[in-house]
């Protein structure tokens, strides 16, 4: 049975946000094709990485809905009229089902633990919405294990939208948490108000969810989180940036996600995080191991990506439409840790304004940007056909192999054709890649962009 616990784990030391501002008052040429909604996620590719619940069966059913009468006792005639007393009752093996309606915050516990076999799972049956009433969390999680949230929106919540963490105690980290086709919106009150908080959690997988105006905070923020996959979400409408991969967290992988309207830093690969809070405490570096493959990114306002203390993080085959500053940004926000070092800026397709972008990359100071590398990018100003290629300066070491001012020929949802000049043009990719958008292979050599071409 599930404990009740109070809050555990304090807030990270986070830096004001960015204060840049787009000053080109023009609206800009729009970009070829319109950004629909996520297409569901498409069925595994052989080789991409798998949640852990994957064919999981449930030993045990619960039901919620909330027009029933006080005192049900879970089953299907007689179902808990709140999700927080299923939770409460809810052993490994467990799958709650939750009637459409609307619900209120589900509370916090501690030490709510499935296993890889028998995990718990909470998941929506048609439109299940959460109101915090902007006064309260929809959940926080402490020290959970093998759980599962699938098909739940979330609202109007404060400080957070879901927090889960390790109780300030990382020898016993959250750990095997899916989240799936959730909605998080309207999180927050102008302060550092966070959709997702992931602090001291391993092992995670987000898929098919959708993260839109998380205030002042990310869409997710991770403090010293460890192997993660985040794979066909939605972000957009973001005013500051939509996410965070900072104090200690390694070994994630962004993969196949589309970021519309972010207001900052599409994704910060590090941050900047108050020395208690490191996960391990001794971590060198902001983060480690960043992956950020195949996704694609619509006016981001300050960068698509941030290395802010970041080590060997690659950004590669993605596409970037209409940056609004700057394509990259090399940052160092906490000094007491090791500067970032070995970035990769490889294979993407940028369709940009040279009178929207200021700078190409940003390179900011205590930083290492000779290590940085480069290469095998397609550059197209819409605005510009005599333009030659960025220059970068700062330290960075000139580009190897772009392709520039040649037209990519994106199609619907910014799709390659055959006769694209992305097409095979890629270069080896650190650590590899699991698959371009839709999970499907890359060929070898790879085509540049968030997608191989048919």
């Amino acid at each position: 049975m599930a404990g009740l616990s109070g809050c555990g784990g304090g807030d990270e030391n986070t830096p004001t946000p960015d204060n840049e501002e787009n000053t080109n008052n023009t609206p800009p040429p729009q970009p070829p094709e319109p950004e629909p909604a996520p297409e569901p996620t498409p069925p595994p590719a052989t080789g991409f990485p798998q949640a852990f619940d994957l064919n999981i069966t449930y030993q045990n059913e619960a039901f919620v809905s909330s027009t029933a009468a006080a005192g049900g006792d879970g089953s299907q005639s007689l179902p808990y009229n709140n999700i927080r007393d299923a939770l409460l009752n809810a052993m490994p093996g467990t799958r709650i089902n939750i009637a459409a309606g609307n619900y209120a915050p589900i509370g916090t516990f501690t030490n709510l633990h499935g296993t890889d076999q028998a995990p718990i799972a909470l998941v929506a049956n048609g439109v299940v919405t959460i109101d915090g009433n902007n006064s309260e969390m929809a959940l926080h999680l402490i020290d959970a294990r093998y759980l599962v949230i699938d098909g739940l929106t979330i609202q109007n919540t404060f400080p957070h939208g879901i927090n889960i963490d390790d109780g300030g105690d990382y020898v016993t980290p959250s750990e095997y948490i899916v989240l799936r086709n959730i909605h998080i919106r309207n999180v927050g009150n102008g302060s550092n108000n966070d959709c997702l908080k992931l602090s001291g959690v391993d092992n995670f997988y987000i898929e098919s969810s959708e993260f839109e105006n998380c205030n002042a905070g990310e869409a997710i923020d991770m403090v010293g989180s460890h192997d993660g996959i985040i794979t066909g979400n939605y972000f957009h409408d973001m005013p500051v940036n939509a996410m965070n991969t900072k104090g200690g967290t390694a070994n994630i992988l962004i993969h196949g996600n589309r970021f519309v309207d972010i207001g900052q830093r599409a994704i910060n690969a590090g941050g900047s995080t108050g020395t208690p809070y490191f996960r391990p405490l001794n971590a060198t570096y902001e983060g480690s191991q960043i992956q950020i493959i195949a996704n694609i990114f619509i006016r981001p306002g300050s960068a698509p990506v941030a290395f802010v203390g970041c080590d060997t993080c690659v950004f590669a085959n993605n596409t970037v439409i209409e940056p609004q500053q700057y394509i990259a940004r090399i940052l160092e926000e906490n000094t007491s840790r090791t500067a970032g070092i070995n970035g990769y800026y490889i294979n993407n397709i940028i369709v940009f304004n040279t009178s929207q972008v200021s700078t190409f990359v940003n390179v900011g100071a205590d930083t290492n940007p000779a290590t940085f590398t480069f290469g095998s990018n397609l550059w197209y100003a819409m605005d510009n056909n005599n333009f030659s290629g960025p220059s970068y300066g700062g330290g960075i070491p000139p580009e190897s192999n772009p392709i520039v001012q040649q037209n990519p020929n994106l199609g619907v949802d910014y799709r390659i054709p055959a006769s694209s000049p992305a097409v095979g043009q890629g270069r080896d990719v650190p650590r590899g890649l699991v698959g371009d958008y839709d999970r499907g292979a890359y060929n070898t050599p790879p085509s540049i962009g968030a997608f191989e071409a048919p």
